[in-house]
């Protein structure tokens, strides 16, 4: 404590003058000493994420999934018509609501009763209404 008085003689400090300027040396040294810690033990700012290969994925994926949409004509090109005395199996089958049973009754009643005539001969098929002829009708030709 000797030195304590010594510098509260040279600086002409009261007892109350003294605690003051000690707690305010005391804040200044804790003040330092938080900042030397963030400074120098904890990492400064967030960590710096590079975004950029994630983002060209993305885009990528999304334009691939754009361009990826089901066709509304169950795989039938618009314009391009079925001719029902020449077609096979397969081609029967991609028209709209003709499954392997139904193109096989086609291709039987073709074989049966010979060429179809008109479009509307595929009606007195088993298992075609008038609902079903509808959306095969803009599909197929006779020729």
């Amino acid at each position: 404590m000797n030195f304590l008085n010594r510098l509260s003689e040279f600086f002409a400090f009261t007892k109350n003058e003294q605690k003051v300027f000690f707690f305010l040396a005391l804040i200044m040294l804790a003040g330092v000493a938080v900042k030397v810690y963030k400074a120098y033990i904890i990492p400064s700012g967030a960590p710096n994420f590079n975004y950029s290969v994630s983002d060209s994925i993305f885009t990528a994926r999304s334009q691939l999934m754009a361009n990826d949409t089901v066709d509304k004509n169950n795989g039938m090109v618009t314009g391009k018509k079925i001719n029902l005395n020449s077609a096979s199996k397969t081609e029967l089958m991609s028209l709209p609501g003709i499954g392997e049973a139904m193109a096989d009754r086609i291709i039987m009643h073709r074989d049966k009763k010979g060429k179809f005539k008109t479009i509307n001969e595929l009606r007195t098929i088993k298992g075609i209404g008038e609902n079903k002829f509808k959306k095969l009708k803009p599909y197929i030709e006779v020729q």
